[in-house]
């Protein structure tokens, strides 16, 4: 145990002779020195150097009993609150510090995000930091690993429309159903995810096996744009065709027939592609 304790001093910043001499002073104080020493394994030509470090970073106190000097520590618990309050005005000084120098980087590159749970990891994190609307494609069991991320994104009155092709429980989120052909449900295991947030980023991602899962985000307005338009208006194509009936073959030219060949032949029979 002491030395999981020595070991998470010195990530804090403590040397290795700083942390046992502050774990030897929490088991035993006040106390000498010397004591220390022998107590802490710190060498004694090293100890007074050490403690001197302690009292300079706030973590023990010198005392003077009975003709002697002798040493205590602060609490930990208070020492720990002081080093977190200390840490946490570092970090948020150095974010203005360096935000003046630091160069924006370029985000209309496409980033690759590799492995199931990343993917997750990002979506989650995209969808609770919503601040108007999010739009998402996406299969039922993908649905679940999200669920509770659109729960809280629609408690701060986010706009969220999900098109599945099976109705999804989301009190007031906006749920589009819209039916997978037989040929689309045959790669339904796939397991895709497109989602776009705020008009501002779009992550799409695609997982044959949770150990081949990959997927591409950016921030790029065009690809935005193109995404967001997609699933604000494609999938409602097979809607629209059965509204038209065979009008819809008037309406699209014979050379494009054959990119609407699974909602003609749903909807208006063979169109004779």
């Amino acid at each position: 145990m002491p030395t999981d304790v020595h070991e998470k001093l010195v990530e804090l910043g403590f040397s290795e002779y700083e942390a046992k001499a502050y774990v030897a002073l929490l088991r035993q104080n006040p106390d000498t020195g010397y004591q220390l020493s022998r107590l802490s394994g710190v060498p004694r030509s090293m100890i007074y150097e050490v403690l001197d470090k302690l009292i300079a970073r706030g973590a023990a106190m010198r005392m003077r009993s009975g003709g002697a000097v002798k040493y205590a520590p602060v609490p930990a618990t208070e020492f720990l609150d002081h080093l977190q309050r200390e840490h946490e005005g570092l970090v948020e000084g150095l974010k203005g510090e360096l935000t003046t120098f630091a160069r924006q980087p370029n985000l209309d590159y496409v980033w690759n995000v590799e492995g199931y749970e990343n993917i997750l990891a990002r979506a989650i994190e995209m969808i609770e930091q919503a601040k108007l609307r999010v739009y998402a494609a996406l299969l039922p069991d993908t649905f679940e690993a999200l669920r509770a991320a659109f729960e809280s994104t629609l408690q701060r009155r986010v706009h969220v429309v999900l098109y599945s092709p099976s109705a999804l429980d989301l009190p007031g989120a906006h749920v589009v159903v819209a039916p997978l052909s037989d040929s689309d449900i045959s790669q339904s295991d796939r397991l895709g995810l497109v989602l776009a947030v705020d008009g501002e980023e779009v992550l799409i991602a695609e997982w044959p096996t949770q150990t081949e899962a990959r997927g591409a985000w950016t921030s790029s307005r065009l690809l935005v744009f193109v995404t967001e338009h997609h699933l604000r208006t494609d999938l409602y194509l097979p809607r629209v065709l059965a509204l038209l009936g065979d009008r819809a073959l008037d309406l699209i030219l014979e050379e494009d027939r054959e990119l609407f060949a699974h909602a003609l032949e749903s909807h208006i029979g063979d169109p004779g592609l």
